[in-house]
């Protein structure tokens, strides 16, 4: 798998996440120069929910050397803990794209993205 950007990466977890039943968007969280920033900080790159169940959806998207900010982490580790599903996905310097689900409990496990589907790294 060759390096991706982060808007790649965002693609390719929509396209994963709606083929698999949910309603999901890119949520652009930026602040505009002149203004102050009004949203929510640590709130995830794509949001959503499942269509079955109304559970909300959060994953936030690192490209290469990018890290999660701790707002971006307590976010989605409190998402978790309400329910929700929270997950972030990263590629790695190795080319490697690992995406990290958290729990009810606030723990996660890593999951390698495969050919278009996760599989649970041992």
């Amino acid at each position: 798998m060759a390096y991706m950007t982060a808007s790649d990466l965002t693609k390719m977890m929509m396209d994963y996440l709606k083929e698999r039943g949910n309603d999901v968007w890119r949520n652009n969280n930026l602040a505009v120069k002149g203004r102050s920033f009004i949203g929510r900080k640590g709130v995830p790159d794509i949001i959503g929910y499942g269509k079955k169940y109304g559970q909300f959806i959060g994953c936030e998207v690192k490209a290469i050397g990018d890290r999660v900010s701790p707002e971006q982490m307590s976010f989605l580790i409190n998402l978790a803990m309400a329910g929700g599903i929270a997950m972030i996905c990263q590629q790695f310097r190795d080319e490697s794209i690992i995406v990290k689900i958290f729990d009810k409990d606030g723990e996660s496990k890593d999951y390698e993205f495969q050919q278009g589907e996760l599989r649970q790294k041992a």
